[in-house]
């Protein structure tokens, strides 16, 4: 689709009727989607805002995850308990997360700015939303606190996997907690890491439904991303040529960082892949 064009808005072109609907038919145009795409200002911009916003969603996801791997995978009261409530944001569904966030950080009615100025920490609230700076750092949190859990859950079944007599080797050599943390824990469950890595970063590259709920790409075009992008060309402006043009390049990015962290971490932590 991305080589053809069609606009469902155009009454000029080729076209069927059917039962008195018109439905316009598709027309090869080559790569001239994908060159539109790539003169566009805006397509770049927010290419720039989704390289922020997957680095950041998969830089803290990864080590969120992975501190809270290694608190769970200790022996407390109530580990069982915190491993299931652990689950609960991963388990909601993305439209969910948004509106109860939405709840939480409303300017007028919000919890946490209530909670915020019966502490005294604030004299007025707070409008996450008002800069698209800051705007754009929520929608990352928020990812985060989504999908961190589910990181955690790898992370933790790989460590599950790591036998005691190589911890109990390491602290007959004398090594203490990071050292057994650097050298017995992190190599051993570099499959995982690789597998969080792909994972956070194909999903923080298609988190659409977020955005949808909390910004609708705003203010302006400030929490944009290509997904966005692509979404509302398709299926707002009902551009599906360009609008799978401009989505078909987040294949490219996906396929190209996975290769590079593929190679990348593979050779830094040793071993071969």
């Amino acid at each position: 689709m991305s080589l053809a064009d069609v606009n469902l808005l155009s009454a000029s072109g080729p076209a069927l009727e059917v039962l008195g609907v018109r439905l316009p038919l598709f027309r090869f145009v080559g790569l001239r989607n994908y060159l539109r795409t790539f003169a566009d200002p805006l397509y770049w911009s927010s290419l720039a805002r989704t390289a922020y916003f997957v680095a950041a969603f998969v830089l803290e996801a990864t080590l969120v995850g992975l501190g809270m791997a290694l608190v769970l995978h200790e022996r407390f009261p109530g580990r069982a308990l915190m491993r299931g409530v652990l689950l609960i944001p991963w388990s909601l569904s993305r439209v969910v997360v948004g509106l109860l966030w939405v709840g939480i950080l409303d300017f007028e009615f919000g919890a946490l700015n209530g909670l915020l100025q019966r502490l005294g920490l604030i004299d007025g609230s707070i409008a996450f939303f008002k800069d698209g700076f800051s705007a754009l750092n929520v929608l990352v949190g928020v990812y985060m606190w989504n999908q961190a859990p589910f990181a955690t859950l790898l992370f933790l079944a790989g460590m599950q996997s790591i036998p005691l007599e190589l911890y109990m080797a390491a602290e007959a050599d004398g090594a203490g907690y990071w050292q057994r943390l650097r050298y017995v824990t992190l190599p051993a469950i570099k499959p995982i890491v690789f597998l969080v890595l792909v994972v956070a970063t194909v999903n923080g590259f298609l988190m659409l439904d977020l955005i949808y709920v909390l910004t609708m790409g705003g203010p302006g075009h400030d929490t944009t991303t290509i997904t966005w992008l692509g979404f509302q060309t398709a299926f707002t402006f009902f551009k599906f040529g360009p609008g799978a043009a401009i989505l078909y390049t987040l294949t490219a990015f996906c396929l190209l960082l996975t290769f590079l962290y593929h190679k990348v971490m593979f050779r830094r932590l040793g071993g071969e892949a």
